[in-house]
């Protein structure tokens, strides 16, 4: 049993994105990696994220609600950095939901360290723009959360 959960978590995600909220996501993604150089987050955060927006990072506690909210997230996490930037490795979408696997990368503002994590998001889009996206260091939390993973 172990061995087919291992095997199902390490195949690609299998159903490929349809082009409305992949694209939609994909160019989210983009705008984020121009943010550590041109510093438009307010205009990111409303061009991309719902009103009612909820971003459930995997270092907070508690979600991050709201455009102010999230703008004034952003810019903190964004002072820690010289340069910040994710690439997308994987996309699928389900209805409303997308699933992304992404590899985020970083360079220190003062020690000049660069990173590099993989993260699993699962978004919720409603009228085009992000209503819900919720961070996970595993793909299977990531899947079963967003209905795609069946235990």
């Amino acid at each position: 049993m172990a061995l087919l959960a291992s095997s199902l978590l390490d195949a690609p995600l299998r159903r490929p994105a349809s082009p409305g909220n992949a694209a939609i996501v994909r160019s989210l993604y983009a705008a984020f990696s121009r943010l550590a150089q041109n510093g438009e987050i307010a205009a990111y955060v409303a061009g991309h994220f719902h009103p009612d927006c909820e971003y459930w990072p995997v270092e907070e506690v508690s979600p991050i609600g709201g455009h102010e909210a999230l703008t004034n997230w952003i810019q903190r996490w964004l002072e820690a950095w010289d340069d910040a930037w994710d690439v997308v490795e994987e996309i699928v979408e389900d209805g409303e939901v997308v699933v992304t696997a992404t590899r985020v990368y970083g360079r220190g503002r003062r020690s000049g360290m660069e990173i590099s994590q993989r993260l699993f998001d699962v978004f919720e889009l409603r009228d085009g723009k992000v209503l819900r996206v919720t961070e996970y260091l595993d793909r299977e939390g990531a899947l079963q959360a967003a209905g795609l993973l069946h235990l």
